[in-house]
């Protein structure tokens, strides 16, 4: 029994060994014949040249063109248009007007300031003939004030008087008239409140005096200088209200007047410039040439926009598609160059397309224009540029439909060999002391590469035959 199964696992090596041994011959025969007969392998074609549409740059003014930069410097303007037959009568219009409310301005502002003046001359006058008055009013309600005092004990005097003689006369010691003593007490009393009312008066004649308020025919002058002032400050507001509106339009044709200046600026003289993304192709401009608005000076190419057309066969082309990966290389470029194909256009008419910066080629029957543009995954700045030299004629690769589909099932069957390699080395080493590979080990193996399953493959192929083998298969047994 035990023979037995010692022979069966002999027999499974042996076609292990053999699988794997053909995997290994059919990469060293595929590499072979890669490299000894291409033109089996893709398909390429000489007739293709760089090309892009061509953008016109226009003049934006109408004018004599003064200067033409030919050399492709960047820093200078492409061209230089002047025009000295600008319409400046809008600009003339405005400054004049702009010029005379100016000189309104002025002289209302000299009108204001007159008033600020005459105002502050007439206050100061006032302010003096109030504080004259104040001075005065407050030197009268002293004055008033002692009389008060005065009378006051004056009154008191006689009144004591009277009123001792009345009580004589009512008690008979004395003759007299008691209705003569007793107006004498009532003419006292009212010389009291007469004072009094004086003191009063004076008093709130101080009062409107400080607060600005004359009344009377005294203070008649001061009533006018008020009524002035009132007249001079009115005609000052209204001048304020004018200047206002006079600057408010100054201000407003300053504005149309500025962008007139700068509209008229952008048509005396225009500088043209050429986009850093595009690519100077062919100069029309000459200096002294007038042009128009519109007119073409130079046409330029858009480099973002370049491709290379060729001209394949149908033929060829039924291996070709939308967005199929090509390679494209030429003389003068170091290294080829990956797209991918955006378009396949039959040629339907024989017209010259002059949307573009070179000819397309012509075609024969059954062939037809492939547009290749460069692949943006592997695209930078120097095949851009490689592909924006319009004019220049390159070299079109592409694999043919069945190298596709080898390469495809041959990425599987390594994918394959390198799963089957792993449980192999396990099925080996469960004979031997080696350890057995762990779960993340055989997921490693079984998700290599193509490349790696190639690695994998001889790898375990060397381990199976090598003279160890007999050791191994006798221990096993």
């Amino acid at each position: 029994m035990s023979s037995k199964t010692n022979k069966d696992i002999s027999t499974n090596n042996t076609k292990s060994v053999r699988v794997l041994s053909l995997g290994v011959l059919g990469v060293v025969g595929s590499t072979f014949m890669t490299t000894i007969a291409p033109p089996v392998f893709s398909s390429s074609t000489t007739r293709a040249v760089t090309n892009a549409p061509v953008v016109s740059i226009t003049s934006p003014i109408g004018g004599r063109v003064v200067e033409v930069n030919t050399g492709g410097d960047g820093n200078l303007p492409l061209a230089t248009i002047e025009n000295d037959r600008v319409d400046r009568s809008t600009l003339i219009g405005l400054t004049i007007e702009l010029t005379s409310l100016q000189n309104d301005l002025a002289l209302k502002q000299s009108i204001h300031a007159d008033y600020l003046r005459r105002i502050a001359d007439l206050e100061r006058d006032l302010n003096r003939q109030q504080a004259a008055i104040i001075i005065r009013s407050d030197n009268d309600l002293r004055n008033a004030q002692a009389h008060l005092e005065i009378v006051s004990l004056s009154s008191a005097n006689e009144k004591n008087a009277a009123e001792r003689k009345l009580g004589l006369v009512k008690k008979g010691v004395i003759a007299g008239n008691r209705d003569e003593l007793a107006n004498t007490l009532r003419l006292e009393d009212t010389k009291i409140v007469a004072a009094r009312l004086r003191v009063e008066m004076l008093s709130a004649d101080l009062g409107n005096a400080r607060s600005g308020i004359f009344v009377g025919g005294e203070q008649q002058s001061l009533q006018d200088l008020q009524r002035e002032i009132r007249n001079v400050k009115a005609d000052r507001s209204q001048i304020s209200i004018q200047t206002a509106t006079i600057q408010a339009r100054i201000d407003q044709l300053k504005a149309l007047a500025k962008a007139e200046e700068e509209r008229i600026a952008k048509l005396v003289r225009a500088d043209v410039a050429i986009s850093t993304q595009a690519k100077l192709f062919k100069t029309v401009a000459q200096v002294g040439k007038q042009v128009s608005g519109g007119d073409t000076l130079a046409e330029s190419v858009s480099c973002a926009d370049a491709f290379v057309v060729a001209i394949f066969s149908e033929r060829q082309a039924q291996s070709l598609s939308l967005g199929a990966s090509v390679t494209v290389e030429a003389d003068g470029w170091d290294s080829p160059v990956l797209g991918r194909v955006e378009r396949l256009v039959p040629k339907t008419t024989e017209r010259v397309d002059l949307d573009y910066a070179v000819p397309f080629p012509p075609t024969e029957r059954r062939e037809l224009y492939a547009f290749i543009a460069p692949d943006e995954a592997h695209s930078d700045n120097g095949v851009v540029n490689k592909f924006c030299g319009v004019g220049t004629w390159v070299t079109v690769s592409m694999p043919k439909t069945w190298v596709v589909w080898t390469r495809r099932q041959f990425d599987n069957t390594s994918s394959a060999l390198a799963g089957y390699a792993g449980q192999l080395r396990q099925h080996l080493a469960a004979f031997t002391d080696a350890p057995v590979a762990g779960p993340s080990e055989q997921a490693r193996i079984t998700r290599v590469s193509p490349r790696g399953a190639r690695l994998a493959a001889n790898t375990t192929l060397a381990v199976a035959m090598k003279p160890d083998n007999t050791s191994i298969q006798a221990k096993a047994l």
